[in-house]
Formats: C-alpha cells, structure tokens, sequence
C-alpha cells in the first residue's frame, strides 16, 4: 500500500462484540450475512473475526463469495448461497454448502439432479419481489414435499419493511406456511433481518440472520446503542497547493468552484476508480476534527479545500457521519461503503 493511500480500518474487537451481543441478547444461533465483500468491509477480513468470535454459519448472495470464504479454509463452518448455485457440483463435492431453492422449478430441477436436500433452503416471498415461493403454490409445493419426502435444511424469507406491524405479519404467515407444509420436514427456520432482530420481532424462528448490524450499521430509524460501528475510510493529505497558483482544481476550472473562504486544496489518493464516486462531490470530510469540502473527484485522486491548520500528512476521515453522509448522497450507509472496491486495502485494528 501507498503510504499516501486511502484505507478502511475495521474494528475487530468491536465485531466481536456486536455478534457476541446478538447472539446473547436473542439466545438464538446467528447466521452471518457477509455478503457484497461484507457490506464493503472486506469479506476475507470480517469471516475469520467472526469465526474467532464463534461465529459457524455464514450467508452470502452469490456463489462466487460462497467460494472465496471455502478458499479461507476455515474449519467447522456452513456457507448459505442466497441465489441459484449455477455449478450445483460444489454441493456435492463441499458438504458444508447450502443453497437457496427459489423457484418452482429449480426445485423440481434439483429432485432429478439428486441433491442432498439436508443442504437446501425453500424460500418464501411475501411481496418483497425477490426470489422465493408464493402462496398460490403451497399446495402443489406439498405434493412435491409428500411425493418425494423431502426434507430440509431450513426455511426462510425476508422482511421488505422495518415496520413492526408489517413484519409481525409477515412473520405469522410465514410460520402459518411452515406448518402448512410439515415443520418436522425443515431442521431451521430463519427470517430475521437486523431489523427485525434488533426490535426482537420474529417469533418462531430458530435462528437469525444478520449482516449490518454485525458490522456497526443500523436500518434508519432503528437505534441501539449496544451496536458498535466497526469501519472507518481515512487517509493523509498528499500535497498541499494554493489556489493562486491554479486555474484549475482537478479537471474543474477553479472559477467554476464554490471555493468559499478557503485559500488552499489539499490533494487525497481516493477516486472513483476506487469506488468513491462523482456523487460524493461537496461531501464534507473531517480533519483535525474540523468539517472541509470534498469539491473534486477524478479517477485516482480527489480534492478538499483547506485552511492554514491543515498540514500535509493530517488525517482525512471520509463518512463520519453516517446520518449526514445518507442525507447527502441520498442513499444508506450500507450502499456506499459497498461500492469501495479492492483497491482500497482493509485493515484489522484491535483497540
């Protein structure tokens, strides 16, 4: 890495802390949901804490992670793939896979395929738009079910509302489902979000499965204080420069800028090609404890319009304020931490 680069710290004890909390404070078994490199915290990095910490069930969207968390090797763990495994080989050659059944017909795919259903999932939507089994197709999942005596590892959905009328709802159909179909014939069943689990809805469940609240990041509106944020994105100020030697700021003409009463730009080695994109544009920053503009961002590089008691090398924190910055950009926090790619290296902290 660059000693000028940018990076995201994780908090490792702070990890470890949010699921020892869930975990307890539920008194359920926590499915880990690391999925989009675990929300932008860096998939390789967060798996093993999370392991260290007991974590033994993870859930992931795709079957590409699936496969990067079995090349960690870690031991006495279960990989849950959301979506449809296009190589349904993995399942039989990796007993510690678990896939999603999300159709009709990939159900009836997978009888004649002769896979081992102790490694699937039926899924159920209630109007979320996502994959899974409605209910016009209970009964003809029944005769599928008895015909074959299937069983299965789990049965599962997800909410689409952090409304707690809306979720106890689906809950109760969800488990009205089950018990339609044979709940002896599911060993789990698992519904809960973060959401959900922090407002302690979804009886009935035997697990839950949770991903930002793991990592420090809460739904808006739901608060906890027992959460602890977990990331951070900083780097140093690279070069400083004055604005009367510029007529431009990156690709901007300086004139074009609203340079405010700043007198000076500092250069910071993060872009778009990082993933910080264009619409982080006027985003305020904190150095030295003190909020400045982000007024250009390029491909490699961005720039923040400084005063005198910036120095180069000071700290730049980018997403302090995870409130304000979702304001700003007009999207959740656990949208742009997930757009910062490898680029960015990840760093383990234990404070």
């Amino acid at each position: 890495m660059s000693r000028d680069g940018f990076r995201v710290t994780l908090d490792k004890n702070n990890i470890i802390h949010n699921f020892n909390y869930i975990k307890n404070s539920t008194k359920k078994e926590v499915i880990s949901v690391v999925k989009a490199n675990a929300y932008g915290h860096g998939l390789k990095e967060v798996v093993p804490i999370l392991a260290e910490a007991g974590c033994t069930y993870f859930a992931v969207a795709r079957e590409s992670e699936a496969i990067e968390i079995l090349s960690l090797n870690l031991s006495n763990i279960r990989i849950l793939v959301f979506e449809t495994i296009e190589n349904l080989s993995l399942l039989k050659t990796h007993d510690n896979l678990e896939m999603c059944i999300n159709s009709l017909s990939e159900l009836k795919e997978l009888i004649e395929k002769d896979i081992d259903f102790s490694q699937l999932h039926l899924k159920f939507d209630f109007g979320f738009a996502r994959n899974g089994f409605t209910k016009d197709e209970l009964n003809e999942i029944k005769n599928i079910i008895i015909k074959n005596d299937l069983h299965f590892k789990g049965a599962m959905t997800h909410f689409f509302s952090s409304n707690p009328e809306e979720i106890i709802l689906i809950q109760k159909e969800f488990i009205n489902w089950i018990n339609f179909l044979g709940k002896e014939r599911f060993k789990i069943i698992h519904s809960q979000n973060s959401a959900a689990t922090i407002l302690g809805l979804g009886e009935g469940s035997t697990h839950v499965r949770c991903g930002i609240s793991l990592l420090g990041m809460l739904d808006p509106g739901i608060e906890d204080e027992n959460i602890k944020r977990s990331w951070t994105l900083s780097g140093p100020i690279y070069n400083i420069k004055d604005f009367s030697s510029l007529d431009f700021i990156g690709y901007t003409r300086k004139d074009n800028i609203d340079t405010q009463t700043f007198n000076k730009v500092g250069k910071i080695k993060i872009g778009y090609g990082d993933g910080f994109a264009k619409n982080n544009t006027n985003i305020m920053c904190h150095i030295n404890n003190k909020e400045f503009p982000i007024v250009h961002i390029s491909m490699d590089t961005s720039f923040v319009l400084i005063d005198d008691s910036v120095q180069q090398g000071d700290s730049v924190e980018i997403y302090r304020d995870f409130n304000r910055c979702n304001s700003f950009l007009n999207m959740d926090h656990y949208e742009y931490t997930t757009l910062l790619n490898s680029r960015i290296p990840r760093i383990i902290v234990e404070e």
